[in-house]
């Protein structure tokens, strides 16, 4: 079994918020200097930019297709999807939840690229992607799980956008599969103990909005191979895999 450093939460250009360099070949070498194996791409609300990575990388590196959606309550919950199909097709019925951005939208919040694998725009996303989905915290999770997904509480931690932050509690009920804290939580046991009492694994990822970003938090996972099924055999603690505390 190996050990695959892995940042599993990880925006492009695509994200309103996310700065322009975050283009598919500047991801993937970043990643790679930064000796990561696995990463995921989750922009916000939607999964357009996911194949265009996975296309930059090839074999060099692990590329999961994921989004990050906001719910009706405005949490955030990172989906991580078997491939970019998936993900595209969870994305959008996410898509139809949101409204068009309106004249002033881009100005204020960003600009939304969808790139190609070398990074060239090849689409500004009309989409309003900063805004609420019309979805609760349990109607995202299962749609994630629908369409083949793992489902995580991002940045669990965090004082705005968190699940906890947002409801006031962690949902027990609402099927996740994992819970993500951000690069603030540091990976021992003293800092990580408030976050294990959910009683789901946990993972740590930067939320790399910047290149320079990238790496800032991960999580080690014990597996064959880095990919979607090793993830999911690592969260379920089944078959040898797991998530080390390396």
């Amino acid at each position: 079994m190996n050990v695959c450093w892995a940042d599993l939460h990880v925006h492009t250009a695509l994200s309103p918020c996310a700065d322009s360099e975050m283009t598919p070949p500047a991801i993937v070498e970043r990643a790679l200097a930064e000796g990561l194996g696995m990463i995921a791409v989750c922009d916000h609300n939607s999964a357009r930019n996911a194949a265009a990575v996975q296309e930059a990388a090839g074999a060099r590196l692990a590329v999961l297709a994921g989004m990050e959606v906001t719910t009706l309550e405005e949490c955030h919950v990172v989906g991580l999807f078997p491939d970019a199909a998936a993900a595209q097709t969870a994305g959008a019925e996410v898509g139809a939840t949101l409204p068009l951005a309106d004249e002033g939208y881009e100005a204020f919040f960003g600009v939304q690229q969808v790139l190609d694998a070398a990074g060239a725009e090849t689409a500004r996303e009309p989409l309003a992607l900063a805004t609420a989905t019309t979805l609760d915290v349990n109607g995202v999770v299962a749609l994630i799980h629908r369409n083949g997904g793992l489902a995580v509480a991002a940045h669990i931690d965090r004082r705005s956008f968190g699940v906890i932050a947002q409801l006031g509690f962690f949902p027990d009920d609402a099927g996740f599969d994992a819970a993500e804290v951000s690069r603030h939580v540091g990976a021992d046991a003293e800092a990580e103990a408030p976050f294990r009492a959910h009683g789901l694994p946990l993972v740590h990822s930067s939320d790399a909005h910047y290149l320079a970003d990238m790496g800032a938090a991960r999580t080690a996972v014990r597996c064959e191979h880095p990919g979607f099924a090793e993830l999911a055999l690592a969260l379920a603690g089944r078959d040898g895999r797991g998530l080390d505390d390396a």
